[in-house]
């Protein structure tokens, strides 16, 4: 059974630990510069700290397990923008990869479509490595769509 919960400073641990299998799995596929300290450093905990106080966290958990989490902020434009959409970032979602396929998720992606829904929000935008494809079809697949391309070059 998946139930999704609201994070609060008692689960930093387990946002942290997660937070750190999300970038052990993008160290060992994309990105070797990662630096799999950084979730449990001070900086870490401070970040994690400030997106449980202040932006929208919530744990994924399978059968009592925590096993994903997602953290979303609205971002509402400041007076005077030339857009005047409320729009919200998708900023950290990770999903354990034993409980993939089973539609946490999907879980985890529709509550925070509800809140941002309930919020005004217009668009959820999330940023994506290009190479993460499983990540992609799964952002696809919950409605997403390209919409802006970063392009990188690698100086060495």
């Amino acid at each position: 059974m998946i139930t999704i919960k609201k994070a609060t400073l008692e689960n930093l641990n387990t946002i942290q630990q997660l937070g750190f299998e999300l970038l052990q799995f993008e160290r060992d596929r994309w990105d070797p510069t990662l630096d799999l300290s950084w979730p449990k450093s001070e900086s870490g905990r401070a970040m994690y700290e400030n997106a449980i106080l202040n932006k929208y966290t919530i744990i994924a958990y399978l059968d009592d397990t925590a096993v994903g989490y997602l953290i979303g902020t609205i971002q509402v434009p400041p007076e005077g923008s030339a857009r005047s959409n409320i729009t919200a970032q998708l900023n950290n979602i990770y999903v354990n990869e034993s409980a993939r396929h089973t539609g946490v998720g999907h879980a985890l992606a529709a509550n925070f479509s509800q809140y941002c829904t309930e919020n005004h929000v217009v668009n959820i935008n999330v940023t994506v490595n290009a190479a993460n494809t499983g990540a992609i079809a799964f952002y696809e697949h919950e409605g997403f769509m390209s919409s802006r391309l970063i392009m990188t070059q690698k100086l060495e």
